[in-house]
């Protein structure tokens, strides 16, 4: 089609998430949408890199606003996972982003 671009469909924490593309022939990545930085462990409702990875993951988003300030994730936090991913060879989609109320008020490029 003379289209050369990439798509990145971020999964759930499932492989039944997964997309199949092979009847498009397009060429869709998949992206965890975040992971946790201990490699195993009791996390409940997180995603390792390595199931990240299990799922046909190529990448994962970290740094979300809403993980920085519902979670309380720090810059060290997220430093670990971005370590954690680039480790097991993820590629990491740095999201840096603002609130809701600072989008709303127009604030966006301000952050």
């Amino acid at each position: 089609s003379g289209i050369n671009a990439e798509y990145v469909v971020k999964i759930a924490q499932s492989k039944e998430a997964v997309v199949s593309t092979q009847s498009t022939g397009a060429t869709v990545n998949v992206s965890a949408q975040n992971v946790h930085e201990a490699g195993k462990g009791a996390f409940t409702g997180e995603i390792s890199c390595g199931m990240a990875l299990d799922c046909g993951a190529k990448y994962t988003i970290l740094g979300h606003s809403e993980r920085r300030h519902v979670f309380r994730e720090s810059n060290k936090q997220i430093g670990a996972k971005t370590a954690a991913a680039l480790g097991v060879g993820l590629t990491v989609i740095a999201c840096i982003g603002e609130k809701e109320e600072e989008r709303d008020s127009g604030k966006t490029m301000d952050v």
